[in-house]
């Protein structure tokens, strides 16, 4: 058991050396890495994890969870027996442990973490549209007008596309067929997403179903991606008209990007790519969600001005949606958020959990370029 230590701890430490070299590194790693290596390699983990129906990823926390009661159960055990072999056990368990969480680490970043190093996304669309359009544009901004001018847009969009959905779609309940249809028609949910060649990608497996998907809830998490396995895993206690979004999102992690903006922002030109009305709605509702917190914070005349022509239908998704999410505010959330707020922090996402209004930036860039 020393000598298995012993490797993870090196191991530990060879991963930190290629984080901080892959940062050094960014057009390297998109090159070689994200648009090379880790296709590759998620493409393998997700089709072998798509044997089995169920979350691959979800039985691993569950036999992680059984590992520590066991644990804590054999000290209990020991301390009651002899004291002198308690302390020992106890330093073997937390060794042991901590070997384990090297090694997780450096698999992680071997087999997907790098990608937090790769050329950030606006970077991409910016180089992609001045090669294709011989215009250099690295050095466009955007002032609140514009923010509003987007709002404008997507609340036309959240109005055109409410009109022609099933209603029964839209509320906050939904049942499992539902959400199993989704996720088999989005299998192939970035095919018709020419920006940045993703329609090139090929083919990944599709999202699978979290059973313990209430509990999540409570943590605000509506997705999961791993990169153990190459699963989208989500949470399905959620409303049903941010399903396809969720998808879209974690799909988008399997393909390398793991910026949160980055994926909201995928997981909207996905939907709104899509040939169905349903996914286009879940698309323009969440961003519209995000435009409308950003633009109310920098302009709130103008965002109550415009909210006004928010058709009955498309105000009445979003209060039961928010009213959904009620229901699961609490300390569990708090925790929840501050453990993926240190999370994206120490993969060089210097605004934590704040980089999720990011995707606005985003949203804005596009509308600009392609309208």
């Amino acid at each position: 058991m020393k000598k298995f230590r012993k490797i993870c701890y090196i191991l530990f430490i060879i991963s930190i050396f290629i984080k901080y070299i892959s940062a050094k590194y960014s057009y390297f790693v998109e090159t070689y890495y994200s648009r090379g290596i880790d296709v590759y390699i998620v493409k393998l983990l997700s089709k072998i994890s798509s044997i089995f129906d169920f979350s691959c990823f979800e039985i691993m926390i569950y036999l992680f969870s059984i590992s520590v009661v066991l644990s804590v159960m054999y000290l209990i055990y020991r301390a009651f027996k002899d004291r002198r072999i308690f302390f020992k056990s106890l330093k073997n368990v937390l060794l042991n442990y901590l070997a384990c969480a090297c090694l997780i680490y450096f698999l992680f970043i071997l087999l997907w973490g790098v990608n937090y190093n790769r050329v950030s996304l606006e970077d991409s669309i910016k180089e992609e549209y001045s090669e294709l359009n011989d215009k250099d544009i690295s050095e466009l901004s955007f002032d609140q007008d514009d923010l509003a001018d987007l709002y404008e847009f997507l609340i036309e969009k959240c109005n055109e596309t409410r009109k022609i959905v099933d209603s029964s779609n839209t509320g906050p309940e939904n049942n499992s067929r539902d959400i199993k249809n989704i996720i088999s028609e989005l299998e192939n949910g970035y095919d018709n997403v020419e920006l940045l060649s993703l329609n090139k990608l090929g083919g990944y497996s599709k999202a699978k179903t979290i059973l313990s998907s209430r509990w999540f809830s409570y943590t605000n998490i509506t997705g999961i991606y791993s990169p153990f396995t190459g699963e989208a895993n989500i949470n399905t206690n959620q409303p049903l008209i941010s399903i396809p979004f969720t998808v879209l999102h974690e799909m988008s992690h399997q393909r390398g990007y793991g910026n949160e903006s980055d994926a909201n922002f995928l997981a909207y030109i996905a939907c709104i790519e899509n040939e169905n009305p349903y996914v286009n709605y879940s698309g323009y509702f969440m961003a519209l969600r995000y435009t409308a917190s950003a633009l109310s914070k920098v302009d709130y005349h103008e965002f109550v001005s415009l909210t006004k022509n928010i058709d009955d239908e498309v105000l009445k998704d979003i209060n039961d949606y928010s009213k959904f999410w009620e229901k699961y505010q609490g300390k569990v959330n708090e925790v929840s958020d501050n453990v993926n707020n240190l999370y994206l922090k120490s993969n060089r996402v210097k605004e934590g959990t704040k980089s999720y209004g990011k995707v606005v930036d985003l949203l804005l860039l596009y509308y600009y370029l392609y309208g």
